[in-house]
């Protein structure tokens, strides 16, 4: 079963943050991020990016036209089947699984709800941001922190205390 940490918190606090310098510091990491896709000062959609291959598609937009709709932006299905495809050929040789970030977007993907049972019924460890609202149906596979802005050093020495312990380091 594998060892898994959920970041959570309110948007702006830090979370993906914390998960990019979690990154640098391990190896043998495979995983999915979805960072934000700005136009000038404007936010206009997220990526969604296999980490080991570094592929990337764009998981939605204001400027995709069909799909699921999540705010003001449209979510590609395609998209996030083909990075979950390209996150399976690094995850057998892997040690560390990140996940940036388990949300209702990501959500609308069968593939990417199956990828979660593989990645959870695992022997790997899982970081991954979890949205505030799904706390309560995914918290129960791992341990769950709350970031704030206040507190982002004390959750990051804390995680990464319980990243050695469970990489018996």
């Amino acid at each position: 079963m594998a060892k898994v940490f959920f970041i959570t918190g309110k948007p702006g606090c830090g979370k993906s943050t914390l998960i990019m310098e979690l990154v640098k510091k391990l190896k043998r990491v495979c995983g999915i991020l979805t960072p934000e896709i700005r136009k000038g000062k404007r936010r206009i959609g997220f990526w969604i990016i296999d980490l080991k291959s570094g592929e990337k598609r764009i998981l939605a937009s204001t400027e995709i036209k069909h799909g699921p709709r999540v705010s003001k932006y449209k979510v590609s299905l395609q998209n996030i089947e083909e990075i979950v495809e390209k996150f399976y050929q690094g995850f057998k040789n892997s040690k560390y699984v990140i996940i940036d970030e388990i949300g209702k977007m990501e959500l609308y993907s069968n593939d990417f709800k199956n990828m979660l049972k593989t990645v959870f019924s695992s022997n790997k460890i899982v970081i991954a941001t979890l949205h505030r609202n799904l706390v309560n149906k995914y918290g129960k596979f791992g341990k769950v922190f709350h970031l704030k802005k206040e507190n982002f050093e004390d959750v990051k020495k804390e995680i990464i205390k319980e990243i050695c312990k469970a990489s018996n380091l």
